[in-house]
């Protein structure tokens, strides 16, 4: 059944050429700014300094690469991706809990991310420490494209073809039902899985919410937001009302914080040349999110280079991530990325909502295209949810799946066959 057993074993010459890099990288002037203002310009010249003379004289690439191969089982396969892209190579990590009842659950990851987002809930989900918790066989694979999976060099491999790679994935390791999470990317994929294999998706659980009411199902839910945004009463919370704007105004020319989403879903390739040729490029242009979309995460200087380490080493470097904005179509009014987002399905879904989140909408708003089964707010916590807070992310995953269990307990039929506990 083609399916490979993966260990990352970069080459000596990778390593060689990026120490030569290093060594010859052009930093930019600073630009004299308060320490509280100091990421308005984007990543600090200090900040990368110190990363890079870390990155040259400290980092150990081999004690990262063994610790990852030791602990995530990693495996390829190939996953027919349609007449256009053919057959592409996935990475991703799979690991079976032996617990005959437990539940399939894909996690899917988002950009700037990798399948290192799951490294600190596999354990608790796969072999958790109460024995009334439900297991898990997690599943996690690297997007088309991302690190060690196949791009396409065709145009066009977005959500829809993504959807189906993974559903053909869960398919081809024995879960023909199973639970899938996502934040980032990782959400709008689930989403898509829910609407073109809701036979097989049986329940989607996500830590950001991309769905807005309409007028025709929800005038109420459109109306109350606008009023928010008008600032009348009648509206949503005042800690809504201000989610509402702020995600809004990331729509529109005049903010400052999405401009990378601008150009990655615009010309991809032309931002292509300058990070795949520099890795203190690549390394600022990825620190910036890391440390703007967490919540007060401190980051390691060890966990920083590793992540960007990943998109350094791939056989296509980072063009294929960046390209995904593209693909995606999330640039076009009426593209691939509105019409997943807008469509509805039955498919049950889960929300765990954290405070650093790009966008941060009206929870009712979670269930305008999906029923909503469970909604937990959260007092801390960023974009990164599976690695900023893991123990959170990992509850709500369990409560949800036990919902979507308890409504139907013959929902895992067959070899997935679940017994309520």
């Amino acid at each position: 059944m083609d399916i490979s057993p993966f260990t990352i074993s970069v080459s000596q010459d990778v390593l060689t050429d990026l120490k030569t890099r290093l060594g010859m990288a052009r930093i930019p002037i600073n630009v004299d700014l308060p320490s509280e203002d100091e990421w308005e310009y984007g990543t600090p010249t200090g900040r990368v300094k110190e990363l890079v003379d870390y990155w040259k004289t400290t980092f150990n690439w081999r004690k990262m690469e063994t610790t990852i191969n030791v602990t995530l089982p990693q495996f390829t396969t190939l996953i027919d991706a349609g007449p256009l892209h053919g057959e592409l190579k996935i990475h991703f990590v799979h690991r079976r809990s032996s617990n005959p009842t437990a539940v399939p659950l894909l996690f899917v990851h988002g950009w700037p991310g990798n399948f290192l987002e799951v490294s600190k809930i596999i354990d608790p989900l796969v072999n958790p420490t109460d024995s009334k918790d439900h297991s898990f066989h997690i599943v996690a694979p690297s997007l088309p494209g991302y690190v060690f999976s196949q791009g396409s060099r065709h145009p066009g491999l977005g959500l829809r073809t993504t959807a189906d790679m993974f559903d053909k994935l869960m398919k081809k390791l024995g879960y023909s039902r199973y639970i899938a999470q996502g934040g980032d990317w990782g959400a709008m994929i689930i989403k898509a899985m829910a609407l073109r294999h809701p036979d097989s998706c049986c329940g989607t659980h996500t830590n950001i919410v991309m769905a807005a009411p309409s007028f025709r199902r929800d005038p109420i839910k459109l109306i109350r937001g606008a009023l928010s945004l008008l600032g009348l009463p009648g509206g949503y919370s005042r800690e809504e009302a201000d989610g509402l704007k702020d995600a809004t105004r990331k729509q529109t020319p005049f903010d400052d914080s999405m401009g990378y989403m601008r150009i990655q879903s615009t010309k991809p390739q032309t931002l292509a040349y300058g990070l795949t040729d520099s890795p203190v490029g690549l390394l600022a242009w990825i620190y910036e999110k890391l440390h703007g979309w967490s919540d007060d995460y401190q980051w390691t200087p060890d966990e920083v280079l590793t992540w960007v380490m990943l998109y350094w080493i791939s056989d296509s470097g980072p063009v294929g991530s960046l390209r995904y904005y593209k693909e995606s179509q999330l640039a076009k009014a009426d593209g691939e990325f509105i019409e997943v987002i807008s469509s509805v399905c039955e498919v049950p879904i889960g929300v765990s909502a954290f405070p650093k989140e790009l966008y941060k909408f009206p929870a009712t708003w979670a269930g305008t295209a999906q029923p909503l089964k469970y909604y937990k707010p959260h007092s801390v916590g960023g974009h990164f949810a599976a690695y900023e807070q893991p123990n959170l992310l990992v509850e709500d995953i369990r409560r949800f799946t036990e919902i979507v269990i308890s409504e139907n307990d013959r929902v895992f039929g067959g070899s997935d066959r679940l017994e309520r506990r």
